[in-house]
């Protein structure tokens, strides 16, 4: 019983709101028709026309803004994709010079046996021909201006002895080094033939990663010969 006197409470005072705005709105109505109808045909022309005026001017103003609009953003989009180059340029430039460190999928080189700085240096750019964006070996990074020299029981790198068996890795498309450096006639098979004693294993890592260079690498100079 109650819930019924409820819904007629409700439904009265729906239809009592209608009601007041219907009254309103007709009554909104009268009084615009009768100023028009007060108003003489000339200064009606007149009315319609500044009307008119303001519609275009507005139009005029949003298609401007909408111009502005799309000329900030494709500004803007520009703007972003230049410096995400240049973020990335500058990326490269720091893997390139071994100046920050570097991790991702690569080949690993393994060396056992008699193995000199020079062949060291032939392997190493070899690597770096294939495509390989860092080097390093036995987690030293190799920079663009390591030099290699003969030590007893292994090789130096940029002055710093590193020991026999080696590790060569390094950080680059897998498939596409590896190909390079076990090619028929590569770099490999012709170091094979000259240390007979040495083993070569090439395998693809999903993981390397590989440490900045020292900082006094940069500022060390190649050794005159």
């Amino acid at each position: 019983m109650r819930r019924s006197r409820f819904g007629i409470v409700t439904v009265t005072a729906i239809a009592l709101v209608l009601g007041v705005l219907v009254v309103t709105q007709y009554r909104a109505q009268d009084v615009f028709t009768r100023s028009l109808t007060a108003e003489t045909a000339s200064s009606l022309t007149t009315l319609i026309g500044q009307i008119s005026d303001r519609n275009s001017a507005l139009r005029d103003e949003i298609l401007q803004l909408r111009l502005r609009l799309d000329a900030a953003q494709g500004a803007s989009q520009s703007s972003e994709t230049a410096l995400r180059e240049l973020r990335e340029q500058f990326h490269q430039v720091q893997v390139a010079s071994a100046f920050t460190a570097v991790s991702g999928a690569g080949v690993e080189v393994r060396i056992d046996g008699p193995f000199d700085d020079r062949a060291m240096s032939d392997l190493v750019n070899e690597v770096r021909n294939a495509g390989a964006e860092a080097v390093g070996v036995n987690g030293r990074r190799v920079g663009p201006r390591s030099w290699f020299a003969h030590a007893d029981g292994g090789v130096t790198i940029d002055g710093q002895l590193v020991l026999n068996p080696y590790r060569v890795q390094a950080v680059g498309a897998p498939d596409t080094i590896r190909v390079a450096l076990t090619r028929t006639g590569g770099i490999v098979g012709q170091l094979e033939l000259i240390y007979g004693r040495t083993r070569f294993i090439v395998s693809t890592v999903s993981v390397v990663d590989l440490p900045a260079a020292p900082a006094a690498d940069f500022r060390v100079a190649r050794p005159a010969r």
